[in-house]
């Protein structure tokens, strides 16, 4: 973006800024940014933007400075008839009141008598935020004094303005996007008491959720092995990665890392840990995942699904489902010929 030619003087003002819009991660630090920079840079006595929801056709967050709560709900209650704001949507660019209509036809326009005229609006400028031709919001300045014009550096500096927000609400919309996103599935990977790492780009520590912190608990160093299968490649955006471990009770186990990059930076991983079993056909326990092995050898311990759900963490739903299909791997009927199988009888039929 091209800084106003007319505000060349005042550039570097502009950008510093710029940096505390960019660096706002929530629509209240954006805020906060926007109160403490933008009176600095504008001589208008009232300003302020709003950020549009992105579901529904309504304001999510809006700023008001210098005016009065009964003003923003006039103007909420009239803003869909208002001739500025209709323009400037229209055309994409700002639209300042008096290069739209006389003096006159102003103080007579129903929006001026239903709102701005709560604080004697006589100059008022709406700037729409718009980026990759969506529209976000809206920046507007405005001033009551009849000698307070807005010159064109002051809309060519508004303009400026609004395309910092532009770029600032729609990185705050794809983190929060993300998060959720992030956190939904998270959400539903606990349900099932899938051991699950995240990481998110500047953030010193992994998330780590109960499930994945009592599988590296049982891991001589987990804790520092974890970082290492974390390692994109350096090509893809999924990727699996394994290690043989040393268990803190001395025996010794394969960690597999299944890792699947997000948008807008950060990683989801899921980690399983495949332990050696003597005396089972390891073999057989090869054909199943991590998981379904884990649950196969507590089946030949003898345990019941509660009681592996106990062990687990997960649901009895989720064990009934891991020994069916460990059957349909395996091509048995029942826990006896799972447990006659795995110890090395013959299963007749199979």
């Amino acid at each position: 973006m091209a800084l106003p030619e007319d505000f060349a003087g005042g550039g570097m003002a502009l950008f510093r800024f710029a940096r505390t819009l960019a660096d706002a991660s929530t629509l209240d630090e954006l805020e906060g940014a926007f109160r403490a920079g933008f009176g600095r840079l504008m001589a208008a006595p009232m300003y302020g933007f709003y950020a549009l929801d992105t579901d529904r056709p309504q304001i999510e967050h809006n700023v008001a400075v210098n005016v009065s709560d009964v003003f923003v709900a006039r103007y909420v209650r009239a803003m869909e008839v208002d001739p500025l704001l209709i323009e400037s949507q229209a055309t994409g660019g700002p639209v300042y009141n008096l290069d739209l209509m006389s003096e006159a036809e102003w103080l007579e326009c129903p929006v001026y008598r239903d709102a701005y005229s709560t604080h004697n609006m006589r100059h008022v400028v709406e700037i729409p935020i718009i980026n990759d031709g969506e529209i976000l919001g809206a920046l507007h300045c405005a001033a009551s004094a009849p000698e307070r014009n807005f010159a064109d550096s002051d809309m060519s500096l508004a303009e400026a303005v609004a395309e910092l927000l532009a770029l600032s609400i729609r990185k705050i919309r794809k983190r929060d996007h993300r998060e959720l996103a992030l956190e939904q599935a998270v959400a539903a990977l606990e349900l099932t008491g899938t051991a699950v790492a995240t990481s998110d780009p500047g953030a010193p520590e992994l998330r780590l959720n109960q499930a994945a912190r009592q599988l590296l608990s049982e891991i001589a160093n987990g804790d520092e092995l974890v970082h290492q299968l974390l390692v994109p490649p350096g090509s893809g955006w999924r990727f699996t990665r394994r290690a043989k471990v040393e268990l803190k009770d001395g025996e010794s186990a394969v960690l597999h890392a299944h890792s699947q990059s997000i948008n807008g930076g950060g990683l989801v991983t899921v980690l399983e840990l495949q332990r050696r079993h003597p005396g089972l056909d390891s073999s057989l326990l090869a054909t199943l995942t991590p998981r379904e092995s884990e649950v196969a050898v507590l089946v030949v311990e003898g345990l019941s699904d509660r009681e592996i759900a106990e062990r687990l963490c997960i649901s009895r739903y989720t064990v009934h489902q891991y020994v069916r299909s460990i059957y349909r791997t395996l091509g048995v009927p029942s826990r006896v010929a799972l447990t006659r199988l795995l110890l090395g009888a013959r299963v007749p039929g199979r």
